[in-house]
């Protein structure tokens, strides 16, 4: 059955698009750079920040048309393993495709620590989704070696399938409802996903591999084996996995300094009272055994990660990750 979402007082969407950055309340202060920047950019696609239950959003948001919508799946939650529903945000690609049907038609969930950098999200939102209900970026285990099979795959007992990254997820919701993807979510939360994961791994387990590939461009996951050749590669969304966050002082010397930056103005301006971002517009060199260690593994992965690069022939084009 489908939700009904709870929109910001006085909301009324201007697309049928739309780019939602997923957080709950604690998390809203850094899920705001990203929200802001796509905001600035004009593209025509709305922003909302999404999380589980309503949020009283910020003024200098809502001025720059930024809403909230808040949804969540209590038939899913039933399923889930007690552990999981300590961050139900990280659900909230699950629960708006369920609730968003009719109100958008097609919807990007993106996580808090992600950086617009560029491109229209607009554009990507209407590219052909070769008919699948879901599609997103390739998890960067799989860049260079698209065959290889994941835990989560072993521990199924499936073969190798290809795997995608949940922090960029585009749903067309009207396929997600005729695929039944809610309630097929639910089942296999409740038989499969204690000791597996949390939603990357519910996803996936679902899908297996039927969803449409984004090219990395959309997310890329910013490592020490993909940190160099950001510049080059010029991505519209950074998502910076683990635990190093551009925000924390674990990020110096890793993550650049105008990205640690772009966090620190907005949580300066419209976020005086949070942690702030320890010395942002200060230069930290990396340390030279972490500088020689990334240089080795960008250097080894060098050949694969072209021909992954490769396999887009723009970046809004969505290919089967399958072929």
């Amino acid at each position: 059955m489908a939700l009904t979402p709870i929109f910001s007082p006085g909301f009324q969407p201007r697309s049928d698009l739309a780019v939602i950055v997923a957080c709950d309340a604690n998390y809203l202060p850094y899920a705001a750079t990203p929200a802001l920047a796509l905001a600035a950019a004009g593209n025509a696609h709305d922003v909302l920040i999404g999380g589980p239950e309503p949020v009283e959003m910020p003024q200098a948001l809502m001025q720059a048309g930024i809403h909230h919508v808040a949804a969540r799946d209590d038939a899913l939650l039933d399923a889930l393993p007690l552990d999981a529903r300590r961050s139900l945000a990280t659900y909230m690609e699950l629960f708006l495709g369920n609730a968003l049907r009719g109100h958008y038609r097609r919807i990007l969930v993106i996580d808090a620590d992600i950086l617009y950098e560029r491109g229209d999200p607009a554009q990507l939102l209407s590219a052909d989704m070769l008919g699948r209900a879901v599609a997103a970026v390739r998890d960067n285990r799989q860049w260079r070696t698209p065959g290889r099979k994941v835990s989560e795959f072993k521990k199924l007992g499936e073969p190798a399938h290809p795997y995608f990254n949940a922090g960029v997820v585009m749903i067309d919701t009207e396929a997600f409802a005729t695929q039944d993807l809610p309630n097929r979510a639910a089942d296999f939360a409740r038989e499969h996903l204690a000791g597996l994961g949390r939603d990357q791994a519910l996803m996936n387990g679902i899908l297996k591999g039927d969803w449409a590939e984004i090219s990395p461009l959309w997310n890329w996951q910013f490592t020490s084996a993909s940190a160099h050749l950001t510049s080059m590669v010029d991505p519209c969304l950074v998502h910076f996995i683990g635990t190093r966050k551009p925000w924390l002082d674990s990020s110096q010397g890793i993550v650049p300094m105008r990205m640690r930056d772009a966090f620190g103005r907005v949580l300066a301006r419209h976020f005086p009272t949070a942690p702030q971002v320890s010395r942002s517009t200060r230069r930290h060199w990396p340390e030279a055994g972490a500088l020689r260690t990334a240089l080795f593994r960008q250097w080894r992965a060098a050949g694969p990660m072209i021909r992954y690069l490769n396999r887009f022939p723009d970046q809004y084009t969505l290919i089967d990750p399958r072929v």
